[in-house]
C-alpha cells in the first residue's frame, strides 16, 4: 500500500508540469491489418524526433501552435501531416495509419492535413476489422444517459439487454454470451444463471466495448451469441482530475411512502452491519436438528431467542431521489530512463430507491383467459420496494518502457440491494385472502485483478502477450424472510374475523455463494510472408480454475407445543415473533434445510490456438486457425435422503473458424465467417438443489443430466464506410445448436408447485438479418445539419426447436427460449462545435421472447417488449471545464408484460384481449441532473 501511495503522490505532483503546454499524441497503425507500428520515427521539427512504442503509441509535450508533423517506417510511405493545432491544457489526438509501400511508388511522400488524417485513420479502423462485430464508443457513451454497461449495450445493433442487466445478442439468451474485461473471463455473478450482470459495472469507467459475434481462435469458445469485450481505461495522453455529482427523481417512486421493511444507515454504504446476519452462536445445522429428540422444545426455544425480529414495517419514510458520485483522477510521469509510469483511479457511488406496482395472476385451465374464481389460480397485488447501493473502484497501474509494458488492472465492486415485497389478493385454489410479505437481501462482490505484459521482442515486430489474473465472486443473501397471513375467503367482509399468520410458508434463509477464479493466458504472434502477402501468425493458450461453495440455511417457525396461545397468530409481524412470544405455548424455530441445499463445484477449462492473420489476395483477407478446449468441472452434492450426487463433465472440442474480408471497394467490405462454438452448463444448472422464489412463487432446481451445447455459425455481411463514424452494413445469419440449453417449467408442474429446471432439446436453428445505418445528415444542405447524426440498427430473427421424444411442447413450433424474434435501435446526435452543446434522442424496443418454456397444458411464458425512449441534453459551463446533463429516460413508461399465448396458433405478439397476464409493471419516468467539472 506505502508502494501505491508513493506511486500516486508522485503522479499528482508531475500534473502541474503539464499544465504550461498542450500534447499532441495519437497511435500509428497498420494501413492493412490494423496492428500497431512499434518504431516509426515521428519528427516535428530537426531536434523533436522519438520513435512510436510497443503500442504505436507517440506523444510530445508541445508550446501551444501550429505544427507539420511527419511519420517514417522502412518499407512504408512516409506521411507528412499538416496544419496540426495544438492548445494549450489540451489534448490534440492524432491517429495515424501507414500504408505499405508499393515498389513503384518508392521514395513517395503521403501529404495531408489533420482533419483529412483523422477521418482517413477512423475509416481505415473500421474498415479493417478482422471478425464481424459491433461496438460503442465512448464518445457515444458520453452523449447517451446510461449509466452502466447493462444500459449501454442495448444501444449496439443486434442486442439488447433482459431484466436491466443481462445481454442478449441476436435475440439469444445471456447464457450463449461471454463477458471479458480487460481481456481476462469475467465469472457469472449469478447463482441461478450463466450471466454476467453488466449493471454493476459503470459506463464512465470504461474505455470501449466491442461485440465480436463471429469467432476467432484467440478468443473464448464458449458462445454463439457474442463475446462482449470490455476494456477499461490505460496509460492516458495527459493528466486529468474530475467529479461528477448528480441525481435523479422517478414519476412512480420518489416521495412516495417507501415500505422498505428494514433499513439500517450501513445499507447505504453496501454492507449489513450484522443485524441480518444468523447470529453467531446459533447452534450449526447438526447440533440443531438433534435437538429435534429432546423431550421439549426448551433448547431449541433457547437458540430461537437469539434470532432477531427482523419481520414488518421498521422504516418509515419516503423513497429519496436517487444519487450518483464519481471522481476520476488520471496521471502520467515520463521517467528519467526513459520510462513511461501512469495511473487511472476511479471511485463510484450510486444509490437508489424504487417502488414497483404489480398485478400477479395464475391460472386453474391451460387455455381459458376469463379473470373469474373458477379459472384463477390467485390472484395477487404486489408492491415492491428496492433500495440499492453500488459501490466501484477502479485501480489501473501501468509502465512502460522500450519494447515492454507492464500493466495492473483491479476492478473491485459492492451491490447491495433490499427488497421488501408487499403482497395481498386471493388464492381461490386454498380459498383463502392472503397478505404476506418477502424481505429478500441480497450483496455481491466482485473482484477482478489482471497483471499483463507486452513484450516487443525484435524488429520483425514479434510481439508476446500474457495476462495472470484472479477473480473472486461472492453473493450472500442474509435473512430472507417471508411472512404470510390469510383468512377464509368466506370472512372477507367479516372485520372481526382477523387475518392469521401460515406458519408452514413462514420462511427464514441464509445462503453464502464464494467463487475464486485462477487464470493466465499467454498469446506469441510473428510476421509471416505466404504467396507475397504479409501475414501474422499467432499462437497461444489459456488456463482457468474454478472453485465454487455454495451453502444455505433455510428455517420457519411453528408450535413449540401442541398448546398454542391463540393470541399469538393475528400479532402484527413486528411483534409475533419477539422473544417473549419464543416459549413452550408460544413458537419456535424448525429448521427444513435439506440435504441438497449446498454444493461445492470445481472446473478447469484449458485452451490453445493456432492461427493465420493477413491477406491472401491484394484485397482478400483472410483469418483462420483452430482453438482446442479441454473442459472439465465437477459438482457434489446430495439427494434428500443424504446419498452423494456427483456430476462429472469433461470435454474436448476442436473448434475451426474462419473469416474472409473482401475489399470491394476502399470504402466497402463483404465479410463471411464460419465456426464452431460451444455452450456448457454452469455450476447451478446441474446442481441439485431447490431454491424458493417467492416473488414468482416458483422453485428452482438444477439438472443434473444437463448437456452442453454444440453449435455452428454462418455469417454473411456487407458493410460501407462512406466517412469516418458512418457505416451502412447489412447481414444475413444462421446458427445451428445441438442439445441447446433452455429454462423450461418442469412437466407436471402446478401454480402452487411451479417448479423451473433446465434441458436439452434435441436442436434448435436460428437465423436472421441485421442492418445498420449510421449518417451525418449534412448532405441535407442546411449547415446546422453537419452536427446532426442519426444512428439505426434493426434485426429480425426466426428461430425453430427440435424436440426429443421426452418433450411436451405447448407449443411445438415454438421459438428458442430467450429469442426475440426483432429488436430496433433508432437515435439522434446533435453537437455544437467543440461538443459545447450535445443533445442525443434514443429509442430501444424489442419482440416478445419466451422468459420460459411451459409443457402441453401449461402455455409457454413470454415477455412482452417495451418501447424506451431517452433523452439526454449536455452543457459545457465554466469555461469548458464543467458540465451540465439533464436526462429524460423510459419517458413512454410502457408497462412490462408477462404472459400466456394460450392459443399457439395465434400470433405470439402480446394481444390483450385474448392472451392473459401472469405479472405485469411499471418502471415509471426517470430525470436525472449531473454535473461534471474538470479540474485539470
Amino acid at each position: 500500500m506505502k508502494v501505491l501511495f508513493a506511486l500516486c503522490c508522485s503522479l499528482m505532483i508531475c500534473t502541474s508540469l503539464y499544465s504550461q503546454n498542450g500534447t499532441l499524441a495519437g497511435r500509428i497503425l497498420d494501413g492493412k491489418t490494423n496492428t500497431p507500428m512499434a518504431g516509426v520515427t515521428v519528427s516535428i521539427a530537426a531536434d523533436k524526433s522519438k520513435a512510436s512504442d510497443l503500442e504505436g503509441r507517440y506523444l510530445f509535450n508541445l508550446p501551444a501552435g501550429t505544427y507539420s508533423i511527419s511519420f517514417r517506417s522502412v518499407g512504408y510511405n512516409t506521411k507528412t501531416i499538416s496544419d496540426v493545432v495544438v492548445k494549450a491544457n489540451s489534448t490534440e489526438e492524432l491517429n495515424i495509419v501507414m500504408e505499405q509501400q508499393a515498389q513503384e511508388m518508392a521514395g513517395v511522400v503521403v501529404t495531408a492535413s489533420s482533419r483529412r488524417e483523422s477521418v482517413a485513420s477512423m475509416l481505415t479502423l473500421q474498415r479493417n476489422n478482422a471478425a464481424i462485430s459491433d461496438g460503442i464508443s465512448i464518445e457515444a457513451i458520453r452523449k447517451s444517459p446510461d449509466r452502466n454497461i447493462g444500459e449501454v449495450l442495448k444501444r449496439v445493433s443486434g442486442t439488447s439487454i433482459q431484466d436491466d442487466k443481462f445481454v442478449v445478442v441476436r435475440g439469444l439468451s445471456d447464457r450463449y454470451n461471454v463477458a471479458l474485461i480487460n481481456g481476462a473471463l469475467l465469472p457469472s455473478t449469478e447463482p441461478d444463471r450463466r450471466a454476467f450482470s453488466f449493471d454493476i459495472v459503470p459506463s464512465n469507467l470504461i474505455d470501449n466495448i466491442l461485440i465480436n459475434k463471429t469467432a476467432s481462435p484467440d478468443l473464448p469458445g464458449d458462445f454463439s451469441g457474442g463475446i462482449v469485450q470490455v476494456m477499461t481505461k490505460d496509460i492516458p495522453f495527459r493528466n486529468f482530475f474530475n467529479v461528477q455529482v448528480g441525481g435523479s427523481y422517478n414519476s412512480i417512486s420518489t416521495g412516495k411512502h417507501f415500505d422498505i421493511g428494514l433499513l439500517e444507515a450501513t445499507d447505504y454504504l453496501g454492507f449489513d452491519n450484522g443485524t441480518r446476519a444468523l447470529p453467531g452462536k446459533f447452534p450449526s445445522r447438526r447440533r440443531y436438528l438433534s435437538y429435534n429428540a429432546d423431550a421439549t422444545a426448551d433448547r431449541r426455544i433457547a437458540a430461537s431467542r437469539l434470532m432477531r425480529n427482523n419481520y414488518g414495517s421498521r422504516y418509515d419514510g419516503n423513497a429519496l431521489p436517487g444519487l450518483n458520485f464519481q471522481a476520476n483522477w488520471g496521471g502520467r510521469k515520463e521517467l528519467n530512463n526513459g520510462g513511461t509510469l501512469g495511473a487511472v483511479l476511479a471511485l463510484i457511488y450510486r444509490n437508489s430507491q424504487s417502488i414497483q406496482f404489480n398485478e400477479r395472476r395464475d391460472y386453474q385451465t391451460p387455455d381459458k383467459t376469463e379473470l373469474t374464481p373458477g379459472n384463477l389460480f390467485f390472484n395477487y397485488r404486489d408492491t415492491q420496494y428496492s433500495f440499492n447501493t453500488n459501490i466501484g473502484v477502479l485501480a489501473n497501474f501501468a509502465y512502460k518502457k522500450g519494447n515492454t509494458k507492464i500493466v495492473l488492472k483491479n476492478i473491485v465492486n459492492r451491490l447491495f440491494e433490499n427488497n421488501n415485497l408487499v403482497r395481498s389478493g386471493t388464492n381461490y385454489d386454498n380459498q383463502q385472502i392472503v397478505n404476506a410479505n418477502a424481505a429478500i437481501a441480497v450483496e455481491k462482490s466482485l473482484i477482478s485483478s489482471q497483471l499483463e505484459g507486452e513484450h516487443l521482442l525484435s524488429n520483425r515486430n514479434d510481439r508476446l502477450r500474457w495476462n495472470v489474473n484472479y477473480g473472486l465472486t461472492m453473493r450472500n443473501q442474509p435473512d430472507y424472510r417471508v411472512l404470510p397471513y390469510a383468512k377464509s375467503l368466506s370472512e372477507e367482509n367479516n372485520k372481526a374475523e382477523p387475518m392469521k399468520i401460515v406458519l408452514r410458508d413462514t420462511y427464514r434463509f441464509w445462503s453464502e455463494l464464494l467463487e475464486n477464479a485462477f487464470g493466465a493466458n499467454v498469446n506469441y504472434s510473428i510476421p509471416v510472408t505466404f504467396g507475397g502477402q504479409k501475414q501474422t501468425f499467432k499462437a497461444g493458450g489459456f488456463a482457468q480454475y474454478k472453485v465454487r461453495d455454495f451453502s444455505t440455511r433455510i428455517f420457519r417457525y411453528e408450535q413449540a407445543s401442541a398448546t398454542l396461545n391463540p393470541a399469538l397468530p393475528s400479532l402484527p409481524p413486528t411483534k409475533i415473533f419477539n422473544d417473549g412470544n419464543i416459549y413452550r405455548e408460544g413458537f419456535v424455530l424448525g429448521e427444513i434445510t435439506n440435504n441438497t441445499d449446498k454444493y461445492d463445484a470445481t472446473s478447469g477449462l484449458y485452451a490453445g490456438y493456432a492461427m493465420i492473420d493477413g491477406r491472401i489476395a491484394e484485397k482478400l483477407r483472410a483469418v483462420y486457425g483452430v482453438r482446442v478446449e479441454a473442459f472439465n468441472f465437477n459438482v457434489n452434492t446430495a439427494d434428500f435422503s443424504g446419498q452423494a450426487v456427483s456430476v462429472n463433465r469433461n470435454y474436448l472440442d476442436v473448434l475451426p473458424s474462419l473469416n474472409l474480408t473482401y475489399n470491394l471497394t476502399a470504402k466497402s467490405n463483404l465479410r463471411f465467417s464460419a465456426s464452431r462454438t460451444v455452450s456448457r452448463p454452469e455450476f447451478r444448472e446441474v446442481a441439485n438443489f431447490a431454491y424458493f422464489d417467492f416473488v414468482r412463487n416458483a422453485q428452482l432446481k438444477g439438472n443434473t443430466d444437463l448437456k452442453r451445447s454444440q453449435n455452428t455459425n454462418l455469417d454473411l455481411r456487407f458493410e460501407t464506410y462512406a466517412k469516418a463514424g458512418e457505416v451502412i452494413s447489412g447481414s444475413v445469419f444462421y446458427k445451428h445448436f445441438k442439445n441447446p440449453i433452455e429454462q423450461v417449467v418442469v412437466n407436471g408442474s402446478t401454480p402452487s408447485n411451479l417448479l423451473l429446471s433446465y434441458t436439452n432439446p434435441n436442436a434448435a436453428t436460428t437465423y436472421g438479418v441485421e442492418v445498420e445505418l449510421r449518417k451525418n445528415l449534412g448532405f441535407v444542405g442546411a449547415s446546422w445539419m453537419e452536427n446532426l447524426m442519426f444512428n439505426l440498427n434493426a434485426a429480425y430473427m426466426k428461430s425453430k426447436v427440435d424436440f426429443n421424444e421426452t418433450s411436451n411442447p405447448f407449443d411445438p413450433n415454438r421459438p428458442l427460449q430467450g429469442l426475440s424474434p426483432w429488436l430496433f435501435n433508432a437515435g439522434l446526435q446533435y453537437a455544437l462545435p467543440e461538443n459545447k452543446v450535445t443533445f442525443s434522442a434514443l429509442v430501444n424496443r424489442i419482440g416478445q421472447r419466451i422468459a420460459a418454456v411451459g409443457f402441453q397444458g401449461y402455455p409457454d411464458i413470454y415477455e412482452n417488449g417495451r418501447t424506451v425512449v431517452d433523452v439526454q441534453t449536455a452543457v459545457k459551463v465554466l469555461k469548458g471545464k464543467g458540465e451540465v446533463k439533464l436526462n429524460l429516460s423510459d419517458l413512454l413508461n410502457q408497462r412490462a408484460v408477462f404472459y400466456q399465448n394460450v392459443d399457439p396458433n395465434d400470433s405470439r405478439a402480446y394481444n390483450k384481449g385474448t392472451d392473459r397476464v401472469q405479472y405485469s409493471f411499471l418502471y415509471g419516468r426517470n430525470i436525472s441532473v449531473g454535473f461534471t467539472y474538470n479540474f485539470q
